[in-house]
């Protein structure tokens, strides 16, 4: 355990920490309410900057430009539509995105620190898990009424029961918040362990633990991370597997179209979820939801409500993918999307090209849980520590689209080189290529 804390940079350990920590430990300046992970990601976010600007074993990728863009027109289109308070608040959701995403990828450089952040991440998901435990065999809130009786804070909402059992919140502010963290990486947990041991031992632990917040959506994403799993394993040796894989489902799709009297998403939705009332809900969400984004297009709505019938009791927007749009305008789903595809295709093509084993496992493991967890915020808004999280591990893919730079250097020393070309470095004829110039 000591090995992989020793290994990752603190600015990493600490944004971890900072995710598993409770709300009522934030430090309040003000009005201003700074979570634990908001503290730490004001403090780094200038370091982890400059060292995108200026270090030469890693540098700013096309990639990382709408990352900056999204901060820049969050701030400005929340500012536009309140003022100052829609700076602050502007401000405070840029922080989470910018801060998790920058630290991520400038402090995790290589595999061998990718891997322990990673251990560290399953260490604090186990932690997590055992406060679960106390909150389902209490059920109560354990850790936040604990703080909230020694040092104040907003109370929790009331304990939810599903098929019998308290839905656990942990450290976290909801159910749905402390299942999203122990399900999110679950793919690129397993992929990243080169011992199949330790990867039964986490799939365990993340299954466990997931279960104890009794909540569909994040229970549905490890299914889909497991299927994904499944379908690497057995077709990755099939010629064009992808484009195979795209066509069944779309033929399943127009099947189901054909013969079903509901919706696939309808039907996906009332036979995944423990409560399918909860799942139609989600759906009129959608519907309703874009009704208002079709009228706030291009700057959205800001911090004002949102248009709904009466029936439609609560102004939570389960659905990030339609938070995003609805609040700061379609660019700024635009530009989180096109950082995604950017940040995809580099660690596509590093996976694809690479002769190293575990980075090829790896790239697949992050693909895999990216697709999962952008399924899933299709029915999840990503607030506070979800919301970061998610921009953290975007900003993992950075070690794996972008390795640090050594070889050339190494090389340099090692013998003389005839031509060097932006992904391998040629040897004169006759001479010996040198292990570190070996293209990753």
């Amino acid at each position: 355990m000591m090995d992989a804390f020793r290994k990752t940079p603190l600015a990493v350990t600490l944004a971890i920490l900072s995710f598993i920590s409770p709300t009522e430990l934030s430090l309040v300046v003000g009005d201003l309410r700074l979570s634990p992970h908001r503290v730490v990601f004001l403090v780094f976010i200038p370091f982890a900057i400059w060292r995108l600007a200026t270090r030469p074993d890693c540098r700013l990728h096309v990639y990382d430009i709408p990352f900056f863009g999204l901060a820049f027109w969050q701030t400005f289109v929340f500012a536009y539509h309140a003022g100052q308070p829609g700076f602050v608040f502007g401000g405070s959701w840029s922080l989470e995105s910018l801060g998790a995403y920058t630290i991520a990828r400038a402090y995790i450089r290589d595999l061998e620190t990718l891997q322990a952040a990673l251990r560290i991440v399953f260490y604090s998901i186990i932690l997590a898990a055992f406060i679960a435990m106390f909150d389902t065999l209490t059920g109560s809130y354990f850790i936040h009424e604990l703080l909230r009786s020694a040092v104040g804070g907003d109370p929790m909402p009331a304990m939810e029961f599903r098929k019998g059992l308290a839905r656990a919140a942990s450290t976290f502010d909801h159910p749905i918040h402390y299942g999203t963290y122990c399900a999110t990486m679950f793919a690129l947990l397993w992929m990243s362990e080169p011992d199949r041991k330790w990867q039964y031992i986490r799939a365990v632990v993340l299954i466990v633990a997931a279960i104890l917040a009794m909540s569909s959506a994040p229970l549905l994403s490890l299914g889909l991370q497991l299927a994904f799993m499944i379908w690497h394993k057995y077709t990755v040796r099939v010629f064009m597997r992808t484009q195979i894989t795209i066509a069944i489902i779309t033929g399943l799709y127009i099947g189901v179209l054909m013969v079903a009297n509901r919706s696939p998403a309808q039907l996906l939705i009332t036979l995944a979820t423990f409560d399918p009332w909860t799942g139609l809900y989600r759906l009129a969400i959608w519907e309703h939801g874009l009704d208002n984004l079709w009228g706030s297009f291009w700057f959205g709505i800001g911090m004002a409500d949102w248009v709904r019938p009466e029936w439609m009791y609560s102004s939570t927007i389960d659905a990030y993918w339609l938070v995003l749009p609805l609040r700061t305008g379609a660019p700024a789903f635009l530009l989180l999307v096109t950082g995604i595809a950017l940040i995809a295709f580099g660690v596509a093509t590093r996976g694809r090209t690479s002769r190293d084993r575990l980075r090829r496992n790896m790239a697949a493991g992050w693909m895999m849980s990216l697709l999962a967890i952008c399924l899933l915020g299709a029915t999840v808004h990503f607030w506070n520590v979800p919301h970061a999280l998610f921009y953290f591990f975007l900003g993992l893919g950075g070690a794996i689209a972008d390795p640090k730079r050594v070889a050339q250097a190494v090389s340099r020393a090692a013998q003389p080189v005839r031509r060097l070309h932006p992904s391998f470095i040629r040897p004169q004829r006759g001479g010996a290529m040198p292990e570190a110039a070996l293209p990753a």
